[in-house]
């Protein structure tokens, strides 16, 4: 009789359990709708596309970049960020942030927070690229870094002349 009663109150909870992960993580998606994250993700997807394309051959097909959008997979990142979501706070914690981002304050601050995650990525895009160069300059007399550099200084001039001809 305990063992029995001991199996449906183990049942019960699990099922709770499962409810309430469930609830959060609808919470979590409509938090992660409306504080900025998912146009976040496609800000960063054009930067990546942005840089890629800056690096490869100019008479690469446009369908590539098609593609290549479509296997950034925004989605998938976006659903990583939900689950954090779910692991790292609770229920109360996500319900009182989505009633923030559902507010007139939540939502003007969302479409500002966005903007600045662009202004973020893009600024942390350019210093890499400045480090890197710098870097590379420092190891200049490396054969293959010498190599490397000579390669996307060409890349670089053929960008500029395609762009000045536009």
């Amino acid at each position: 009789m305990r063992i029995g009663l001991l199996l449906i109150t183990l049942m019960l909870s699990t099922a709770t359990f499962a409810e309430d992960i469930k609830k959060k993580e609808t919470v979590a998606q409509k938090l992660v709708s409306m504080d900025g994250t998912e146009q976040g993700l496609q800000n960063t997807d054009k930067m990546i596309i942005e840089q890629i394309r800056m690096r490869l051959p100019k008479d690469i097909p446009e369908q590539f970049y098609v593609d290549l959008s479509k296997n950034l997979n925004s989605e998938k990142r976006k659903q990583f960020i939900v689950q954090r979501y779910v692991e790292t706070f609770n229920q109360k914690e996500l319900e009182a942030a989505l009633k923030f981002y559902e507010s007139a304050e939540g939502k003007a601050w969302a479409k500002k927070a966005s903007g600045i995650g662009g202004e973020i990525a893009h600024f942390t895009t350019q210093d890499a690229r400045a480090a890197l160069n710098t870097t590379m300059q420092q190891h200049a007399d490396h054969a293959t870094i010498k190599k490397i550099m000579m390669r996307m200084n060409a890349q670089d001039a053929q960008h500029t002349e395609k762009t000045q001809q536009k």
